[in-house]
């Protein structure tokens, strides 16, 4: 069975990329451009993972999460941020985030810390 992820993002060419990059690692992708989309499209036990944005329009990443982990206890989330601060990070992670990667990276970097966290 492939992982299903739900990308969130608000840059449209950055979420193509890496929806992109993800299915041809074999992963299943929806994407999704804020959080009321990704919402929308979000059901639990669907997901594996959830790749939010940390800075979007209207809700940002972090209560995107917790909604998603409201519905969805085992998911994974990670945050992907280009706004790093050590609060920030403290703060997703406190808050049930799974990784926290910085903006810009690696498509090889994102797709290894998605590996891991689903790994079997």
């Amino acid at each position: 069975m492939q992982a299903r992820i739900l990308l969130v993002d608000d840059d449209r060419l950055l979420r193509e990329v890496i929806g992109e990059s993800l299915q041809l690692n074999g992963y299943t992708v929806d994407s999704a451009e804020d959080a009321d989309a990704a919402l929308k499209l979000f059901r639990p036990g669907i997901y594996s993972l959830a790749l939010i944005d940390l800075v979007m329009p209207g809700m940002n990443g972090l209560e995107l999460m917790q909604k998603i982990m409201e519905q969805d206890s085992e998911i994974f989330c990670l945050i992907m941020t280009g706004y790093p601060t050590i609060d920030s990070a403290y703060k997703a992670m406190v808050e049930g985030a799974s990784d926290y990667i910085i903006k810009p990276f690696q498509l090889s970097e994102l797709t290894a810390a998605i590996k891991q966290k689903l790994a079997p």
